[in-house]
């Protein structure tokens, strides 16, 4: 497992402190979550384009935010 450093404002150091016992699992569930959201809009995005709906950018992008919600 590769190791990282990131620097954080004291306060929010202290705020994660108070609330999780391991920064590194809160920092990695984080990162998890947010590259399976991706993975969803990459999916959502695929879907609709197989549909041929010919929609606009603006209304696909909402489909999509929707979906998330």
């Amino acid at each position: 497992m590769a190791k990282i450093s990131i620097s954080l404002p004291d306060e929010l150091l202290t705020y994660i402190d108070q609330k999780v016992e391991n920064r590194s699992a809160l920092i990695e569930s984080l990162l998890q979550q947010w590259q399976q959201q991706q993975e969803d809009e990459a999916v959502a995005c695929a879907l609709v384009d197989e549909l041929e709906l010919r929609w606009g950018s603006e209304w696909q992008n909402a489909a999509i935010t929707e979906v998330n919600t």
